[in-house]
């Protein structure tokens, strides 16, 4: 098991769960609403709820930090490691394709470790979201990337040309948490249908997914 997080750990996670809490509050709420109640799956890191209207998770040290989509088309299945890490490096495999060109927004959360949350030697982020007023901003890279290594927790959320090399579908978000057996939860919500919903569809200016 992970050892405490040391006390400066503990301020900057009570500082980002209340920068969280202030601006997502109400796009959280009304996730879990649509979503309703479920089966709890559970690790170190996180928790996921997954019903037969979608699924979210949220981090056990962060509940802020949170995401999930409510349709029909939120599907469950369960990973050896090996398909875990195969669908994750390929994705990572990818990331340097990114452009303003072809590419909306791709977002990558990893944690190996419960605290990846506050180190950075335990997680990988990758965020990349161009615009029209910045065309040319570089992606936020965060960590360090272990190919080999089954994370905790993972999310991928992808909106670009090329998706589906990923994910196997043209536009959405995976994310897996690793179980104490031989198999890890993971939940595909591909963003096609009104019946789907990520917290962009929600209304306000200041999302999460």
């Amino acid at each position: 098991m992970d050892a405490p997080f040391d006390p400066l750990q503990k301020v900057e996670l009570a500082m980002l769960r209340a920068e969280h809490q202030k601006r997502f509050q109400t796009q959280i709420s009304l996730l879990k609403e649509r979503v309703g109640e479920g089966i709890v799956y559970r690790n170190d890191v996180v928790q996921v709820v997954v019903s037969e209207e979608g699924a979210y998770y949220e981090l056990n040290d962060l509940p802020e930090e949170f995401g999930g989509a409510a349709g029909e088309h939120v599907e469950r299945r369960f990973l050896t490691e090996a398909e875990a890490t195969t669908l994750l490096r390929r994705t990572f495999e990818l990331l340097p394709r990114a452009n303003a060109g072809n590419t909306r927004h791709i977002s990558v959360f990893v944690l190996y470790t419960r605290r990846g949350l506050a180190d950075r030697k335990n997680c990988y982020v990758f965020e990349y979201r161009p615009s029209e007023q910045m065309p040319d901003r570089p992606p936020l890279v965060i960590g360090k990337f272990q190919g080999d290594v089954m994370p905790r927790f993972f999310k991928i959320k992808i909106d670009a040309d090329f998706a589906r090399e990923a994910l196997e579908m043209d536009r959405g978000m995976v994310f897996c948490m690793a179980n104490a057996g031989d198999r890890h939860l993971l939940i595909r919500a591909p963003f096609t249908g009104e019946e789907v919903h990520d917290l962009n569809d929600l209304p306000s200016t200041n999302t999460r997914q």
